[in-house]
């Protein structure tokens, strides 16, 4: 993230950011593999399909297996395979969306720093000028209301950092007080609507969940399709069947509904994004003129530091559309079952 030139009034935010310098702090990469290690719900999810993929060789490899018993294990191999996909991408999202939390969250609290040091520069103004009969009372007690406010949120924003940190901790197992480094890029969204769709699916636990049920009622049918099953056997298979069949037309079209909104999003996501970097660097020409002005004794430091406020605020806004990008992408991988966010590779 681009940080605002450093000036005499930024010096407690300079601190700030040399103190939590000497904190860890770890990449977005980082913090995604050290979920999809440690996270409880991957381990288990790879657990399943080590145990599935025993009980379906141990299936086909004995003779006496019936058909349908066959069926089930290489089912359950398959499934539990996109089970343990599905783990490691929700893991991802999940740790995609801590560490954006904790990244906005230490951004806040420069953020606040600032507007505290801009309401402090605010009451000493009101208080010069009704030593000289130039403010009231009143003005400096809404100055030191507007203090006593950006204060306290201030506060608050610190305490939201340690609260992001534990909640990224906990779900990565990484350290705790682990803070986030930042993030150098922002995705691209590359792959078409029409090319998530054409893999959907194979891609997602519930549509191969209901294409076995499919599967599963078909061998059945067959199997009572003789002279030597009752006839109310057949009627219930072919039932089933049919029942089947619409689970899974519902589960394709839940789908195909749920990766058309997450897509929609994560365009949406884009184009905020671009909008929020010309106002920042809307922001920052406005600040490098403020600047010479001020060099050039045409404005004051006061109104200096407004701009430059207005420069943070702009910044704060772009990091946020920025990991809105990442956050959308995410939940577009978990919609699509594929990652991508560039982030954790295949999966």
């Amino acid at each position: 993230m681009n940080r605002i030139p450093t000036l005499p009034l930024a010096l407690g935010l300079t601190l700030l950011i040399s103190t939590a310098a000497a904190q860890a702090t770890v990449t977005v990469t980082q913090a995604v593999q050290a979920a999809l290690t440690n996270g409880t719900d991957v381990r288990t999810a790879q657990a399943n399909l080590e145990k599935a993929t025993a009980a379906n060789r141990a299936a086909q490899a004995d003779p006496s297996t019936l058909a349908a018993a066959k069926l089930a294990a290489q089912q359950g191999q398959t499934l539990a395979t996109l089970q343990l996909r599905a783990a490691r991408l929700s893991t991802l999202q999940s740790a995609v969306n801590a560490y954006t939390a904790l990244l906005e969250a230490q951004e806040n609290v420069e953020l606040q720093t600032l507007q505290v040091q801009v309401d402090q520069k605010a009451l000493q103004v009101a208080q010069v000028k009704l030593s000289v009969n130039n403010a009231t009372s009143l003005d400096v007690q809404k100055a030191q209301n507007t203090l006593a406010g950006s204060t306290q949120t201030l506060a608050d924003a610190r305490a939201q950092v340690n609260l992001a940190s534990a909640q990224l901790a906990s779900l990565t197992g990484l350290p705790a007080g682990v803070r986030a480094a930042g993030l150098s890029a922002v995705p691209t969204l590359k792959t078409s609507l029409a090319q998530l769709r054409s893999g959907l699916d194979d891609n997602l636990v519930s549509v191969v969940s209901a294409q076995q049920e499919v599967a599963a009622a078909q061998l059945s049918v067959k199997l009572a399709d003789n002279d030597f099953t009752p006839a109310r056997t057949l009627s219930d298979a072919r039932i089933a069947l049919a029942n089947a069949q619409r689970a899974l037309d519902a589960a394709r079209k839940n789908a195909s509904n749920a990766l058309a909104a997450a897509y929609q999003t994560a365009q949406n996501a884009v184009e905020q994004f671009r909008v929020a970097q010309s106002r920042e660097a809307a922001a920052l020409k406005s600040y490098n003129q403020d600047a010479a002005r001020l060099k050039s004794g045409t404005i004051s430091a006061v109104d200096l530091q407004q701009t430059q406020l207005a420069l943070k605020q702009a910044q704060f806004a772009r990091l946020q559309a920025q990991d809105n990008v990442l956050e959308a992408l995410a939940a577009l991988s978990v919609a699509a079952g594929q990652n991508l966010t560039g982030i954790g590779g295949t999966l």
